[in-house]
C-alpha cells in the first residue's frame, strides 16, 4: 500500500514538474520575442534599456527552467 502512494505521489509531482518546465520554456519563448522587440531594431534607449531587463530576467528564467528538467531527471 505504501509502495502505491509513493508512486502516485511520484507521478503527481513527475506531472507537476513536467506543466512547470513547460510553462517556463513558454515564458522564455515569450520573453525572447520581446527582447528583439525592444532590444534590437532601431530602438529608443528607453526601450533598449527594457529589452537589456527582460533579457536578464529571461537568463534567469532559463536558469529555473534547467533546475526543473535536473528535478525531473531526479525522480526517474
Amino acid at each position: 500500500m505504501t509502495d502505491q502512494i509513493m508512486t502516485t505521489d511520484n507521478t503527481r509531482l513527475t506531472d507537476d514538474i513536467n506543466d512547470l518546465e513547460e510553462s517556463l520554456y513558454e515564458f522564455h519563448l515569450r520573453l525572447r520575442d520581446m527582447t528583439k522587440r525592444h532590444l534590437y531594431r532601431g530602438a529608443a534607449p528607453a526601450q533598449k534599456m527594457a529589452g537589456m531587463l527582460i533579457e536578464q530576467i529571461d537568463t534567469e528564467l532559463v536558469a529555473l527552467y534547467r533546475r526543473a528538467a535536473e528535478m525531473r531527471g531526479h525522480l526517474k
